[in-house]
């Protein structure tokens, strides 16, 4: 009797240890790790997620400034540079730095910039942009008229190089604004006093039989 009791507690110990290692090894298999890290605050990066009427001119001007003649980079030329020219074939235009302006409204964004040559003399050329907004995202895309407002006969010699100058440092923004963060550019937003960029991961193709 002492015997069979013996061989019944080994039996049951068995059973208990192979259950006990059960679930030791599926509680390993399905082990949840840690929770992702948060990224980073907004504060961290050189270009930020929003920016407003005050701040986006710096960001524009730096972008605008091209390519110069010579072949130098834009970007080790002086920061306090206020003009640049612009030339085009024989043509030839002051383009005011620091004259930038914008105005962000819902759904718009106008970006206002002085031109000036011997004919013309010095005038603003105001560029606007209809961007999507908060309640309706549409990319990286925008509509713009064909030429920008202010004096006709700047606008019409150097009126659409300006747009897709402004346009071109927007999406250059954009484009920034996403390698920071090692994302790629998902969307322009624009919301009363507010342009917002925004970043994911690339979007993968599927390639077509």
């Amino acid at each position: 009797m002492l015997l069979l009791s013996v061989l019944i507690l080994l039996l049951v110990s068995g059973l208990l240890l192979i259950l006990l290692l059960a679930l030791l090894l599926l509680r390993r298999k399905h082990r949840i790790g840690p929770p992702p890290l948060p990224p980073p605050p907004d504060g961290t990066y050189k270009i930020p997620d929003n920016f407003g009427e005050a701040d986006l001119p710096a960001a524009l001007t730096t972008r605008l400034m091209g390519t110069p003649a010579n072949g130098v980079p834009a970007n080790t030329a002086p920061a306090t540079a206020s003009s640049v020219i612009w030339v085009n074939g024989s043509n030839e235009v002051l383009v005011h730095l620091d004259s930038t302006q914008v105005r962000i409204l819902d759904g718009m964004l106008l970006v206002s910039v002085d031109l000036e040559t011997d004919q013309t003399g010095r005038t603003p050329l105001i560029c606007s942009f209809a961007l999507s907004t908060a309640a309706d995202p549409a990319a990286l895309l925008a509509t713009t008229d064909e030429y920008p407002q202010g004096d006709g006969l700047l606008a019409a010699c150097w009126g659409q190089q300006l747009q897709q100058a402004v346009w071109s440092s927007i999406l250059s923004l954009a484009n920034d604004h996403a390698d920071e963060r090692s994302l790629a550019p998902r969307g322009l937003v624009a919301s009363a006093g507010k342009l917002s960029l925004s970043a994911g991961a690339p979007i993968a193709l599927k390639g077509t039989a």
